[in-house]
Order: C-alpha cells, then sequence, then structure tokens
C-alpha cells in the first residue's frame, strides 16, 4: 500500500485509515515507535492526496538546533543572524501547495510551538528577520514515538497545538503485532539487497 509493506489485520485496518483521509484536507497526527514508518505512511498520504504533484518536504525536529529549527521552517533574511549571507526559503515556503511532515513534533520547543500555532490559525509564517506575513498553503502531517497526551500533561507540548494537530490521530502498529508481515518484509529487503548488489555489478 503506497511506500508501506503488511498484509495483516493491523496493517490493513491502517490502509483503510490512510486511504480515508488522504484525499482530504485534514491535518494528520501519525503515533508510533520508532521504526514503524510514520515517514512512509506520511509520504503514502501525500502520494494518495491531491497535493502529489506538489514537493512533500519532512523535517526532524528533535535532531536540529533550536536555533536553526526556525529558519528551516521559516526561512530567513539575508543579515538576519551571523552567517545569513542570503535570503533562504524555509519548507513552508518550498512546499507550498504541498505537504510538511514534522517529525517527532513533541520535541519541538515551546517558543517554536507558539509560531507553528500561528501558521495554522492564519495560514502565513514570517522569516527571521522580518515582519512580512507570507501566505502558505501545505498540508501539515506531524509525527511521534511518544504519547502527545502525556507531552501535553507534563508542560512540554501545548495543548492548544496538540488540539490543532490531533484532527485525524493514525495509530501505527509496532512490529511484534504484525507477526503474519515477517516473512513478507524479509523478502522485501532480501529483494532490495540483492537488486542493489546486481546493480552494482
Amino acid at each position: 500500500f503506497g511506500h508501506l509493506y503488511g498484509s495483516s489485520a493491523p496493517m490493513q485496518a491502517l490502509y483503510d485509515k490512510m486511504a480515508r483521509v488522504a484525499p482530504t484536507s485534514a491535518t494528520v497526527l501519525l503515533i508510533g515507535e520508532s521504526g514503524t514508518g510514520k515517514e512512509l505512511a506520511a509520504r503514502t498520504i501525500h502520494d494518495l492526496s491531491k497535493r502529489k504533484r506538489a514537493p512533500f518536504l519532512a523535517i526532524n525536529c528533535g535532531a536540529i538546533s533550536p536555533q536553526l529549527i526556525e529558519s528551516e521552517l521559516f526561512g530567513h533574511e539575508k543579515g538576519s543572524f551571523t552567517g545569513a549571507d542570503r535570503q533562504h526559503k524555509g519548507l513552508f515556503e518550498s512546499a507550498n501547495g504541498g505537504t510538511i511532515l514534522l517529525d517527532e513534533i513533541t520535541e519541538m520547543s515551546l517558543s517554536l510551538q507558539v509560531k507553528l500555532l500561528r501558521v495554522l490559525e492564519t495560514g502565513t509564517f514570517v522569516r527571521v528577520g522580518t515582519t512580512q506575513p507570507i501566505a502558505t498553503d501545505v498540508r501539515i502531517i506531524a509525527a511521534t514515538n511518544k504519547q502527545p497526551g502525556k507531552a501535553v500533561s507534563e508542560g512540554k507540548f501545548r495543548e492548544d497545538l496538540y488540539h490543532r494537530l490531533n484532527v485525524f490521530p493514525i495509530h501505527l502498529p509496532p512490529l511484534r503485532e504484525r507477526g503474519t508481515d515477517l516473512e513478507m518484509l524479509a523478502q522485501h529487503f532480501l529483494d532490495e539487497i540483492n537488486a542493489t548488489e546486481s546493480s552494482a555489478k
């Protein structure tokens, strides 16, 4: 199904949810342990949507420093900070008309969560170093390997942002719940390795 493999009952249920939400404009929140295929699920939703011909861009909110992630998301103007020697377009500008995956969303700083909430509410963002709002038309898919409700109760994640992102939650099943898929996945990865080795010869 798209970029995902598996025919077990949990995966069939997952495919059904993805097929229903993909054609809509709803914001999706993917929840699943590391390795459950959240980015592959997000790419599949994008490919099945009306935005499939526009860009799909992903960013890991926990892998980039708080100082840099704002520029990566919203862009910056030349001279807005040390080292900013040219204007830079962020994801919300580069993915206009398409889809953005915000992976590990609960790792985003609280200050940046406020700015993301403003984008969701107004459909506009502001580049670092300017006050001029820029309109954007992107679908947001957020993903986390934690329980977002727990992050809210711990004060690490804004409740209002959680409700904005949790329009259509999808839980991805871990491999231990997909016993009948093990053989299929093993064969798929084996075929990939063989294809890579054959092309290298």
